[in-house]
């Protein structure tokens, strides 16, 4: 038997006392005779068992700690996500373990698959993995947020991200503007997919054909955010409005156009989604499609530990439920007639 496998039962078989006896002379705890003591003590020692701080939920196999696993703590939006969970999991009683998996599928495999992943009560998971299939393994009550699968046995929390994307194109479409471009990401998940065809619909019901040079696709980061738009700004054709698909593509659009020397909301109309703090601090102030990303973690954070508690969901598991968003309208759309 190695160490890896001996666990506080074999210590507990080993000394001839129960798994609770056990548990209070890891930490510490009275109720225990000195002479049982010193026999457990000499047997977590001659087993090389090393006890750590999760031992004493080991009794009832509950460790009041959940894990929010998240592709980058630096966007904004991962950020507040995880602020709403962790507000929900003080107030329940669980402490909160946050991982960022740098969105690398590798990553969160090993997280899953550690002696951290294994030992927490319930995971938060907005996955980096683009298959189901991967999340149909995964044993521990889970809720994935932002990023869904319908076939993946769990429940989920998303946003409208069709709505919101058609409502941005349609506010252009009202303001008289007909040269719409996007720039966004990799479609690897719901959430740009979504976002891609709420535009596209907004378009074509408005009966506007998309041209293939307004859709601009590069990564999810504010560098490309800023080469995209540059490549809009400098074509033959230029548009006359831009919908950056996600906050830090937004950032990098304001960037570009300042160091064009343009003036947004005269000479380009921008609307990002998702708030960002440069779009709230420019002049004018940027129109955004404003999503509840705390109220995200906070939905999800209760749905978890009403599994955790076994406490039963309502008709329809899994579910997902999908938080309405809202187009904050700013100065940097010009009424075109």
């Amino acid at each position: 038997m190695t160490n890896r496998s001996i666990t506080i039962k074999d210590v507990a078989k080993k000394a001839n006392v129960s798994v609770a006896t056990v548990s209070r002379v890891i930490n510490g705890l009275d109720r225990v005779s000195d002479a049982t003591r010193k026999r457990v003590l000499k047997i977590i020692q001659e087993l090389n068992f090393v006890p750590n701080t999760m031992a004493a939920s080991m009794v009832n196999k509950k460790t009041k700690m959940l894990s929010v696993v998240v592709p980058e703590i630096q966007n904004p939006f991962y950020t507040a996500v995880i602020e709403g969970t962790v507000e929900v999991a003080k107030r329940e009683g669980f402490f909160t373990l946050v991982l960022s998996t740098n969105g690398d599928e590798s990553e969160e495999e090993d997280f899953l698959e550690s002696f951290l992943g294994k030992n927490v009560d319930g995971i938060i998971l907005i996955g980096s993995h683009k298959e189901a299939e991967f999340y149909r393994g995964i044993q521990k009550p889970t809720i994935l947020v932002d990023r869904y699968f319908n076939d993946c046995d769990h429940d989920g929390v998303m946003i409208d991200n069709y709505r919101g994307a058609y409502e941005a194109t349609k506010h252009f479409i009202e303001y008289g503007h007909e040269r719409i471009a996007m720039i966004d990401g990799e479609h690897d998940f719901n959430d740009g997919k979504d976002r891609f065809w709420g535009y596209r619909q907004a378009m074509l019901e408005s009966g506007l054909a998309p041209d293939p040079d307004c859709h601009k696709q590069g990564r999810w980061t504010e560098a490309d955010g800023y080469r995209l738009t540059i490549e809009l700004l400098q074509s033959k054709r230029p548009p006359t409005a831009i919908f950056a698909a996600n906050n830090v593509l937004c950032k990098g659009a304001i960037r570009a156009i300042r160091d064009l020397n343009l003036r947004m909301g005269e000479d380009i109309s921008l609307i990002g989604f998702d708030e960002n703090e440069l779009a709230q601090f420019v002049q004018p102030q940027v129109t955004v499609v404003r999503r509840p990303t705390r109220e995200m973690g906070v939905q999800a954070a209760e749905m978890l530990v009403r599994k955790i508690r076994e406490v039963p969901m309502e008709q329809g598991n899994p579910k997902c439920v999908v938080l309405g968003v809202e187009l904050l309208k700013h100065g940097s759309v010009k009424k075109l007639k």
